[in-house]
């Protein structure tokens, strides 16, 4: 499965509620961390979707009350080498489609 067709596959068959949105941000937080693996990406979906955070919302919500309250634990979770993401890389979900 390429790198398109597993982001498709999280917009079709993910509990999110704003699949595309919450996509971008996982995208964002990646390339914000300078993690441009598509695993990176997936290991932030996962979490969001074991978490319950189902739109964009509740995922801020999630990490502004993370930021305020005392952390008891810091992640040190890895995530495994994947490809990595093209810079300028647009996700754009109509691509080949017609």
């Amino acid at each position: 499965m390429n790198a398109k067709q597993q982001l498709l596959s999280w917009v079709d068959d993910s509990s999110f509620l704003q699949p595309k949105e919450v996509i971008l941000k996982a995208m964002n937080i990646a390339c914000a961390n300078n993690k441009q693996r598509l695993s990176y990406v997936v290991g932030i979906l996962k979490n969001w979707q074991n978490d319950s955070l189902l739109t964009v919302e509740e995922i801020d919500s999630h990490y502004e009350n993370q930021n305020s309250a005392p952390k008891h634990r810091q992640s040190t979770g890895s995530f495994p080498a994947g490809r990595a993401i093209p810079g300028g890389f647009v996700l754009d979900l109509t691509a080949g489609e017609k």
